[in-house]
């Protein structure tokens, strides 16, 4: 049982990274992520398309009713969003949007800090539905912190973490 917790708007993970619940009218920072090739075929297998502004909206609005919903921001000249993190039981994705952060470590820090938050709001299980197969470095981020693989298809995984 969930307990009856407001989500933080911030949550400081390092002095230079946190996480920031964004407003709706920021949602469009995201577009260039999802109008990348690489990050949408990596998250979310799509190689036809990119997402545009009406997409992304979609995908948020249903992100933040099932879960809480952050900004991954690095601290340049300003805070910079870099990706986003969702926290739910019955997903957990996260995407680092800007390539140049890829392979620092950032979404190991992240989902740790969402995993001790989870077991603080009373999450008992944490699933993700859908790692691609092609997908290693996923993979093994979620393997690293605890997730076991509870089913397989041809084209993905499903993990799990029992919390």
């Amino acid at each position: 049982m969930i307990k009856n917790t407001k989500q933080p708007s911030v949550i400081e993970l390092t002095s230079d990274l946190r996480l920031r619940t964004p407003n709706p009218d920021e949602w469009h920072l995201a577009l260039p992520w999802y109008q990348n090739r690489n990050v949408l075929y990596f998250s979310e297998g799509v190689t036809d398309k990119i997402y545009d502004i009406s997409v992304i909206n979609n995908m948020y609005s249903y992100l933040s009713e099932i879960g809480e919903l952050y900004f991954i921001e690095v601290l340049l000249e300003q805070w910079t969003a870099i990706g986003d993190v969702t926290l739910s039981e019955s997903n957990f994705p996260i995407v680092i949007g800007n390539e140049s952060y890829w392979g620092k470590g950032i979404g190991k820090v992240v989902l740790t800090k969402l995993l001790d938050r989870a077991k603080q709001i009373g999450m008992t299980k944490i699933t993700v539905p859908e790692i691609y197969n092609y997908n290693d470095r996923s993979r093994s981020l979620f393997q690293s912190l605890g997730f076991v693989k509870v089913d397989a298809s041809e084209a993905s995984e499903k993990y799990e973490i029992k919390l």
